[in-house]
């Protein structure tokens, strides 16, 4: 058992470390959805003031049944400023379906971020409950143990009471009490607890990374806004930095702390082929 009284003497250390990993996790990973955030935006700027050019009842001037100069004067300003009125409509299209296109690129990164919120708290969750299983194992086999050494002797006592009465009274045989490898496999409960840490431990790196990363292409969006000016430009760099930013932000916040945090728990050294390194008939830990 000296494998595992190793193993479990860190991992059992390092309880306090897995409450609290757990609970940090619920603490700021439960926020508001960046998704959601952006679906608000997008009614934003879909729900627009729309002001379009109408040419009149004709598609152009009858010049030629104009008589008076002035007249024509009059019908050719109206409709150069009919053309750079729709020059205008053209050139803002073309900024708010930039801006649409950027908006899709960037819900598409806040979905990812939401999923990898959710992750961290699914495997946060699997980790204590792997360390729950560790403590219910070392505990039936710790009973176990005694009861099999308590039966032990209560078998050495009655054969040796039967052999004083000379076998008249009947002896306990038969009975097969050891250990039995296997039975309750304490490695693969160890295996397990470890392999749900590294899967939080790389959901947490991929958090940190993805929110930091999003904090830069938002400026993007932003630069958009900016170059769309006018009161919808200004609406959206406000929502932008008033109900997005903050959420991203606390992912980031959130990836980075966790970071610091779920490196305190215990890691097993593990060969290329992912199998546990034993030293000295022991597993062998990174913090040992």
């Amino acid at each position: 058992m000296g494998f595992w009284s190793s193993a479990w003497d860190v991992v059992k250390s390092a309880g306090r470390t897995v409450a609290k990993v757990v609970k940090k996790v619920y603490e700021v990973c439960t926020g508001d959805s960046a998704v959601d955030a952006y679906d608000k935006l997008e009614k934003i700027i879909n729900n627009r003031e729309i002001v379009t050019v109408t040419q009149g009842h004709g598609d152009a001037p009858d010049f030629y049944g104009e008589v008076d100069s002035t007249q024509i004067e009059q019908k050719i300003a109206e409709q150069n400023q009919r053309i750079v009125a729709q020059r205008s409509e053209l050139k803002e299209s073309r900024k708010i379906m930039a801006l649409q296109i950027e908006l899709t690129r960037l819900r598409s990164s806040a979905n990812l971020i939401d999923r990898s919120m959710k992750n961290v708290k699914i495997h946060a969750s699997s980790l204590s409950v792997r360390y729950q299983n560790m403590r219910n194992i070392n505990g039936l086999i710790d009973e176990a143990n005694d009861f099999r050494h308590g039966l032990k002797a209560v078998i050495r006592t009655v054969n040796y009471n039967a052999n004083l009465e000379g076998g008249k009274a009947h002896k306990i045989e038969g009975i097969d009490i050891e250990k039995k490898d296997g039975a309750i496999s304490q490695v693969a409960a160890f295996d397990a607890f470890d392999r749900t840490r590294e899967l939080l431990c790389g959901e947490v790196r991929e958090l940190s990374e993805l929110s930091t990363k999003h904090l830069g292409d938002i400026q993007r969006l932003k630069a958009n806004a900016v170059d769309l000016g006018g009161q919808l430009g200004g609406q959206i760099i406000t929502f932008v930095e008033n109900e997005i930013v903050p959420i991203i932000k606390q992912a980031e916040s959130a990836g980075f702390l966790l970071k610091s945090e779920v490196a305190q728990l215990p890691t097993a050294v593990r060969e290329e082929s992912g199998a546990l390194v034993f030293e000295n008939g022991r597993i062998k830990l990174e913090s040992s």
